[in-house]
């Protein structure tokens, strides 16, 4: 199966997130007080936990079809993929920005988060550019 890697990627960030979840739940080693408001970060670590986990074997799960091997190496499929890829990224580019400042003005973000989100932004960016980089070296 293609996807095999993105599946254990997915299921090793929900395991880690559901054990932060449980230190948090337990207080273990003091790790609540790293944290405002301790019941709310372990309801959301939980949540984060559950739906990678979910996602993670659902992706373990599927079994790939001769049929959908045949549609994912066809051409066409492959440029449809990249086409709809590319376009969410630069749809994801231009609002991230736009919803950090958003919430920033509205005092619902701290500068903190605001950063953050920028930082996300910018890594982001980075890792696009350096595998348009990349293909380009091998195409």
């Amino acid at each position: 199966m293609k996807n095999k890697g993105t599946a254990i990627v997915t299921l090793s960030a929900g395991v880690v997130i559901a054990l932060v979840a449980l230190a948090l739940a337990f207080d273990l080693g003091g790790i609540a007080s790293l944290v405002p408001t301790a019941g709310k970060a372990v309801w959301g670590f939980a949540g984060c936990a559950v739906a990678l986990i979910v996602c993670g074997v659902a992706a373990f799960a599927h079994r790939t079809t001769p049929q959908e091997l045949v549609e994912q190496s066809d051409e066409r499929n492959q440029a449809i993929g990249n086409l709809a890829a590319r376009r969410a990224f630069t749809l994801f580019s231009v609002l991230v920005p736009i919803v950090a400042l958003v919430l920033f003005v509205l005092d619902q973000a701290s500068l903190v988060a605001v950063l953050a989100l920028v930082g996300i932004e910018v890594v982001t960016f980075v890792v696009y550019l350096a595998a348009i980089a990349r293909l380009q070296k091998t195409m």
